[in-house]
C-alpha cells in the first residue's frame, strides 16, 4: 500500500507529552491508498464505511480469532481482530441506532517517553442521527482505558468531532441471544405472507412455539421465520431472558 501526504512515522522532534497533541492518524479509503493526517484531518471522514488500515494478523497467544462479519443492512464486511470485537460487531449490527460501523479503521501514532506508540481503536461508528462515535472496549477486569490512551483518544475525538464511548462486549444471556439470532439475520425466500401470519398471531404476547402454532405455519418453518423477525425487530422479546422456543414474543 502506498501512503498519501506523510509516511505516518513521527520523528523524535515530535515527541508527545501524553496529551494526544501531535498524534498522526492513518486510514485507508476503500480500494485506495493509506492516508496520513493530524487529528483535525479526520473531521468529516466516513471511517465507519472504510475497512481496516491493514488486516489484523494473528499471533501466538492471541486471545481470539480474526473473523469477517457481513453486515446485515448493507454491503460491507467488517474485519474483527478478536472475539471481543466480533461480539460487539454483532450487537452493533442488531441495534437500529447504528447506521454504519467499522473495526480498526484508523491507526493512531504518537511518541511518549521516547517511544513510538501505535493503537487502533476498536470501532468507528455513525448513529442514525449522523453522530460519529469512537467505540473502545474496556480492558477485561477494568473500568477504563489506560490513562495515556484515554487522553490521546479524547484529544483526537475533540479535533475530529467524534464522541468517545467506552463499552463492553455483550456477555451472558444477552450475548448468547445475539449470537443465536445472528445466524438468522439474512432473509430467505418470500416471507411476506408467512410474516403477516406471524405478526397477527403475536399481537398478544405468547411463547414462540404457541405463536407459530396459532399462525398455522409448521413448527420448523415458523420458528425459523420468527427468529429472523426477532433480528429484524418486527417481533420483540426480552433480551435479558434465554431465547428458548417458548420465550415470549410480541409484535413490534
Amino acid at each position: 500500500m502506498r501512503t498519501v501526504r506523510a509516511p505516518g512515522d513521527l520523528p523524535d522532534s515530535e515527541a508527545v507529552p501524553g496529551t494526544g497533541q501531535g498524534v498522526v492518524a492513518l486510514y485507508r479509503e476503500p480500494y485506495g491508498p493509506v492516508h496520513s493526517c493530524d487529528a483535525s484531518g479526520l473531521r468529516g471522514v466516513a471511517l465507519e464505511e472504510f475497512g481496516p488500515v491493514s488486516e489484523p494478523v494473528p499471533y501466538q497467544g492471541r486471545k481470539g480469532i480474526i473473523t469477517y462479519w457481513p453486515v446485515a443492512t448493507r454491503e460491507q464486511t467488517v474485519v474483527c481482530g478478536s472475539l471481543r470485537q466480533w461480539r460487539l460487531a454483532v450487537e452493533l449490527d442488531f441495534e437500529p441506532a447504528w447506521a454504519a460501523f467499522s473495526a480498526g479503521a484508523v491507526e493512531l501514532r504518537w511518541r511518549t517517553g521516547g517511544r513510538l506508540r501505535r493503537w487502533r481503536p476498536d470501532f468507528l461508528a455513525r448513529t442514525t442521527g449522523g453522530v460519529r462515535e469512537v467505540l473502545v472496549l474496556k480492558p477485561s477486569g477494568r473500568e477504563s482505558l489506560p490513562s495515556v490512551r484515554l487522553q490521546v483518544i479524547e484529544e483526537v475525538a475533540r479535533a475530529a468531532g467524534w464522541r468517545v464511548r467506552q463499552v463492553r462486549e455483550p456477555a451472558g444471556v444477552r450475548g448468547r441471544n445475539l449470537g443465536w439470532l445472528a445466524g438468522y439475520r439474512f432473509p430467505e425466500g418470500d416471507e411476506d405472507g408467512q410474516g403477516r401470519a406471524l405478526l397477527e398471531a403475536f399481537r398478544e404476547p405468547m411463547g414462540l412455539r404457541a405463536g407459530v402454532a396459532a399462525s398455522g405455519l409448521d413448527e420448523l418453518t415458523g420458528l425459523d421465520l420468527a427468529y429472523r423477525m426477532l433480528w429484524q425487530r418486527r417481533l420483540l422479546f426480552d433480551i435479558a431472558r434465554p431465547l428458548l422456543p417458548d420465550a415470549v414474543a410480541w409484535t413490534a
